[in-house]
C-alpha cells in the first residue's frame, strides 16, 4: 500500500513580510527619487536655457537702445533750432526756406525702439517663471518688464503728439516741395542726419508756406514743443532702461555662471 504524505508549507515569519515590504517600498521610493531628480535636472537645464536666451534678448535691446537714444538726441537738438525759428519769425523767403528745411529734417522721422520680448513672453505666458529659482533674478526680470511698460506708455504719448503737429504741419507748409526729401528719407532714413547744407539740396525753390498766419505759426510752435518734450521724455526713459538692461545682464551672468 502506498502511503501519500501531505506536503506542509512552512509558515513565514512576520519579519520576512516586513523585509519584503521594506524592499518594495525602497524600490518604489528610489524610483520616485530618480524621477524627481531627473525632472529637477531637466528644469534646471531649461532654466539656464531661458537665461541664455534672455541674455541674447538683453544684448539686442542694449544695441537698439544705444541707436535710438543717440539718434533721437540729434533730432531733439534739431527741434530746438526749429523752435527758435518759430519763436522769432522774420519776413522774406530765406526765413521760410529755413523753417521748411528744419521742419522736414527734424519732424519727418524719429528713432523708434523695438524691444526683444520673445523670451520674456515665454516666461510670462508659458509658465517659465516657475523655473526661475533665484529670487533676485526673477525680481530683476519683473522690474525690467515694468520698465518696458513705462517705455510703451511714453511711446503712445509720443504718437499722440506726433499726429497732432503733423496736421498743423500740413496746414502750414506746401508739402509738394518735400517730395524729393521724402523719397531720400524713405530710401535711407539716415538722410535726416546729413548736415543741413547737404539736406538743403533735396529741397527745390518755391513758395514754402501755404498760410503765413501768425496764429498758425504759434500753434505749430506749441505742437512742436509738446512733441519735443514727449520725445525727450521717451528718450530719457529708454536710456534708463539701458541701465536696467546692463544690470540684469550682469546679474544673470553671475548667477548662472554664463560666459558669452
Amino acid at each position: 500500500m502506498e502511503v501519500h504524505h501531505h506536503a506542509h508549507t512552512a509558515r513565514k515569519k512576520w519579519t520576512h513580510y516586513f523585509w519584503e515590504f521594506l524592499m518594495l517600498f525602497l524600490a518604489v521610493f528610489c524610483g520616485f527619487l530618480a524621477e524627481y531628480k531627473l525632472e529637477q535636472t531637466i528644469e534646471r537645464h531649461r532654466e539656464k536655457e531661458y537665461m541664455q536666451l534672455m541674455i541674447e534678448d538683453l544684448k539686442k535691446d542694449t544695441a537698439n537702445i544705444n541707436e535710438m537714444v543717440a539718434g533721437n538726441r540729434i533730432i531733439i537738438s534739431g527741434l530746438d533750432s526749429l523752435l527758435d525759428l518759430l519763436s522769432t519769425p522774420e519776413p522774406g523767403p530765406d526765413y521760410q526756406r529755413n523753417l521748411f528745411t528744419y521742419s522736414l529734417k527734424y519732424t519727418y522721422w524719429y528713432m523708434p525702439i523695438q524691444f526683444s520680448e520673445l523670451t520674456l513672453s515665454q516666461l510670462k505666458y508659458n509658465g517659465g517663471f516657475r523655473l526661475i529659482k533665484k529670487r533676485n533674478v526673477a525680481t530683476g526680470i519683473l522690474q525690467y518688464d515694468q520698465g518696458l511698460d513705462a517705455c510703451k506708455y511714453n511711446y503712445d504719448l509720443l504718437l499722440h503728439y506726433f499726429h497732432t503737429f503733423e496736421n498743423t504741419n500740413k496746414d502750414l507748409f506746401n508739402m509738394t516741395l518735400a517730395r524729393n526729401a521724402f523719397k531720400a528719407i524713405e530710401k535711407d532714413f539716415t538722410t535726416i542726419f546729413l548736415p543741413k547744407n547737404e539736406f538743403d539740396k533735396l529741397i527745390p525753390p518755391g513758395n514754402y508756406i501755404e498760410k503765413n498766419d501768425p496764429a498758425l505759426l504759434s500753434k505749430y510752435h506749441d505742437d512742436i514743443l509738446y512733441y519735443q518734450t514727449t520725445l525727450s521724455n521717451l528718450t530719457n526713459v529708454v536710456a534708463g532702461q539701458k541701465l536696467s538692461s546692463d544690470s540684469l545682464l550682469q546679474l544673470i551672468r553671475s548667477s548662472y555662471h554664463i560666459k558669452d
